[in-house]
C-alpha cells in the first residue's frame, strides 16, 4: 500500500485506512471538525463514473470521529476484493449546513477531487 500526492496503490482485498484532515484557516486549530449535521462521503469510482454512482461508498458523521475530532477513512477487504485490478478514482465530499445569520444554507464541498486509486492483483 502506498500513497503519493494522494494517489493510492493497494492490493485487491487489502485493508486500507487514512487519516482525513480538512484544512480550515478560519478554525482555531486550522482544521475543520465535523459538526452534528455534517455528513462526509468517500466514493471509489471507475474513471468516467459519477460520484453518486460510486462502486464503493462510505458515509461518515461526527459519531465516527474520536474525541479530538479526528476521522479515519477505512476500506475493508470486502470493499475491493471483487474489483478487477486497474485504475480507479476516489473523491471525498462534505455535505454541511452553514448558518448564514438569517438561515441555514445547504452546502456540498469537495474535500478531495477525483484522484487515482490503483488496485493491484
Amino acid at each position: 500500500m502506498a500513497a503519493l500526492n494522494n494517489i493510492v496503490v493497494i492490493n485487491r482485498g487489502d485493508t486500507f485506512s487514512f487519516d482525513l484532515t480538512i484544512n480550515d484557516c478560519s478554525a482555531p486549530e486550522g482544521r475543520y471538525i465535523l459538526k452534528d449535521d455534517d455528513v462526509l462521503y468517500f466514493g471509489l469510482m471507475d474513471p468516467h463514473q459519477l460520484f453518486e454512482h460510486a462502486l464503493v461508498k462510505k458515509r461518515y458523521t461526527k459519531d465516527d470521529t474520536d474525541d479530538a475530532g479526528n476521522l479515519v477513512i477505512t476500506l475493508k477487504p470486502e470493499d475491493t476484493i471483487d474489483l478487477c485490478p486497474g485504475v480507479y478514482y476516489y473523491a471525498v465530499k462534505l455535505h454541511k449546513l452553514t448558518d448564514n445569520e438569517e438561515e441555514y444554507v445547504d452546502e456540498v464541498i469537495t474535500v478531495i477531487n477525483k484522484t487515482k486509486f490503483i488496485i493491484n492483483d
